[in-house]
């Protein structure tokens, strides 16, 4: 395949290259030159896309959600082709990647199994989560192939190296709430032995203090946007940035699960939601309509979540500035249509707090595949990357709408396939 006279944004940050010509074989990107010149080994049959007045972008990724958690609530026999069809809808959005952080390994592997290249997004996933003695997420659900109980070093030692032939990366709940936090020497044990044999380890966090102890144990990212020990102070958030910063540490706020659950209930959040053309009105009332809409979720109270949102809104530009590399992911999909709106929101709702659309499509896309350890292969339009990209209409350095919005996308390409057009 050759997508010719295109303007490539590759999703590292440089400069937009227009007038491009960029071959694709083998499902990899092998070829990116200007349009006046010849591409080497083109042959007349060769398929080709005519990318004049586009923009070519990587695939966009989910580098946060629980694909596999939530299946566990349709029946057994039909999990596998709900995962499936779920990977096929975020296909559909532009979505070319999903990282799932705590679930089922069995029904990770046959997810990613039942699925052809460019059929569907590709699925990465860190299985069961590691997390204190009756620690989160067990108190909701209490499904132990979920979640991995660890008092101590030694429960962890045995229990990672179990697990990593299995997965992806490694996901640890480490939140200090009511003195569930997974143990700090057994965080320590655990990221040792992850980059001991090439893989990263994510770590959920409540407070501060979760932050700055994860950074220190080594995490490579660090989940959620934490709550604030001062909601009017940013001085917290500017110590832990630099933090960040300094540790090469990334960072995943989820800003959209903050929001979501603070405002549950809240119909003049659903209509802010049609506004901002996230939601139809007819989702709107669909939503407002589902069992759960107004009730209190386990573990994160409404107004706490709220100041989370808001702290972290006001505090996204101070992590930018440090020079931490965020990373775009949504988590939930409580109060939104279907999973791919909620990581769609998470774009828009980082441009509403002042990032630019260069840093936004790398939070999406390159920074989300080094967040578990791929950038070498995969999030970019570079010369041996897999080919996962979204050819686009119109400029996404413009408008990040050009990026979120499904009408901009002339064609989604998957593994050097060419998915949707």
């Amino acid at each position: 395949m050759i997508i010719k006279n295109v303007t490539v944004i590759d999703g590292t940050g440089s400069a937009p290259r227009p007038g491009t010509d960029v071959t694709i074989a083998d499902g990899h990107f092998t070829d990116l030159r200007p349009t006046t010149a010849p591409a080497p080994g083109s042959h007349a049959d060769d398929q080709v896309l005519d990318g004049r007045g586009g923009y070519l972008v990587p695939g966009l990724w989910e580098s946060h959600t629980h694909l596999t958690g939530h299946a566990m609530a349709v029946p057994e026999t039909e999990r596998v082709a709900h995962l499936r069809g779920q990977l096929d809808d975020y296909l559909k959005a532009g979505i070319t990647s999903v990282c799932d952080l705590g679930g089922s390994v069995a029904y990770g592997r046959q997810a990613r199994e039942a699925v052809r290249p460019g059929t569907a997004a590709t699925l990465f996933y860190a299985g069961p989560c590691f997390t204190g003695p009756e620690g989160w997420p067990l108190q909701i659900h209490g499904d132990r192939t979920m979640a991995l109980e660890t008092g101590s070093a030694e429960d962890a030692r045995r229990t990672v190296r179990e697990l990593l032939g299995q997965v992806d990366f490694v996901k640890c709940i480490f939140d200090g709430k009511d003195g569930e936090r997974l143990p700090l020497a057994a965080l320590e044990v655990i990221v040792a032995e992850a980059h001991a044999v090439g893989k990263n380890v994510l770590a959920h966090v409540a407070t501060g203090t979760d932050v700055r102890d994860a950074i220190r144990a080594g995490v490579d990212c660090i989940e959620h946007s934490f709550v604030p020990q001062d909601a009017a102070d940013l001085a917290e958030a500017e110590r832990i940035a630099a933090l960040m910063a300094e540790a090469g540490t990334l960072f995943c706020p989820t800003v959209v699960t903050w929001e979501q659950l603070g405002h549950n209930g809240d119909r003049a959040h659903l209509d802010r939601l049609v506004a901002d053309r996230v939601i139809t009105a007819e989702e709107a009332a669909e939503i407002a309509a589902r069992p759960a809409y107004g009730k209190p979720f386990p573990h994160h109270p409404a107004d706490e979540s709220r100041i989370r949102f808001d702290y972290a809104m006001r505090a996204l530009p101070l992590f930018r500035d440090a020079g931490v590399k965020l990373v775009a992911g949504s988590d939930i999909a409580l109060t939104m249509p279907t999973p791919t709106s909620a990581l769609l929101r998470e774009l828009q709702l980082f441009a509403q707090a002042g990032l630019d659309s260069s840093e936004i499509i790398a939070a999406a896309t390159s920074r989300a595949a080094e967040k578990i350890g791929k950038h070498d292969t995969v999030g970019t339009v570079t010369v041996g990357a897999v080919a996962d990209a979204v050819l686009l209409d119109a400029d996404p350095l413009t408008d990040i709408a050009h990026l979120i919005d499904p009408q901009h996308h002339r064609a989604v390409i998957s593994a050097g396939l060419l998915a949707h057009h």
